[in-house]
């Protein structure tokens, strides 16, 4: 099991502090309201994703040979571990908080292509989300981004593969996008016997001048904490052994 330092715990509990007091303010000055799950018509990019996804889907299936090599969630933020804590839930990391895993982003062009018409969208992962597999019951850990989805390769038995967020149910469909609040409590469940896999975005939430630019700034500095700097540290260990290189 992946073990969690005492100090990226201690930096966990400063960081869930001010996202708690946070919380109620973004939700009530967000330009798009506080429910589970936002209308796609509000998101632009939702487009660009949806009419990418035969283009995405080939490039995933041409990465999956390596499948296996994938980190699990959990050995790259070690937090996760509370979510997930067998091997059953990987990553394949584009970008996260802005900063590039560009070696990933070289193999998925066109991916890219996609996430990067709209500056908003400030993470993005592949998560593949093995058979028979659920997610415990979770809450996100910053309000200041949206959690968004294209559904890249959906098992066809999918009534099984849902997502739930604050009870309310979403079944993921090829090419489709969804995008929901999670920082209301929410699960996934996969119970086909087929891996679901999804681009995994974050995507800053609508937010009026000037909690937008507050927003930003706590993006952006949470990249020099403990918490977010041991997952890229991690990663960078992973990417050695993915690619081959000795140093």
């Amino acid at each position: 099991m992946t073990e969690i330092s005492a100090e990226v715990n201690a930096w966990h509990g400063k960081i869930d502090a001010i996202e708690r007091w946070l919380r109620p303010l973004f939700r009530r000055h967000s330009r798009l309201g506080g429910p589970a799950y936002f209308d796609i018509k509000d998101f632009p990019v939702a487009k660009t994703l949806s009419e990418s996804h035969s283009a995405i889907r080939a490039e995933f299936d041409k990465a999956r040979v390596r499948m296996d090599d994938f980190p699990l969630f959990q050995d790259i933020s070690p937090e996760q571990v509370y979510i997930s804590n067998d091997d059953k839930w990987k990553m394949f990391f584009l970008k996260s908080n802005n900063i590039r895993f560009e070696r990933n982003c070289e193999q998925f062009p066109e991916t890219m292509k996609a996430v990067d018409s709209d500056p908003s969208i400030v993470s993005a992962y592949f998560s593949i989300l093995d058979s028979n597999k659920m997610l415990v019951p979770h809450e996100g850990p910053w309000s200041g981004v949206l959690r968004m989805h294209l559904g890249v390769d959906i098992p066809t038995d999918g009534e099984g593969c849902t997502l739930s967020v604050r009870g309310e149910q979403y079944q993921w469909k090829d090419g489709e996008v969804v995008v929901f609040d999670d920082t209301y409590e929410h699960f996934a469940i996969n119970l086909t016997d087929h891996p679901r896999v999804v681009l995994f975005m974050d995507y800053m939430r609508p937010l009026p001048w000037p909690l937008h630019a507050l927003n930003k700034f706590c993006i952006y500095i949470g990249r020099f904490f403990p918490y977010y700097k041991v997952p890229l540290t991690r990663h960078r260990e992973w990417e050695k052994k993915f690619y081959g290189e000795d140093s």
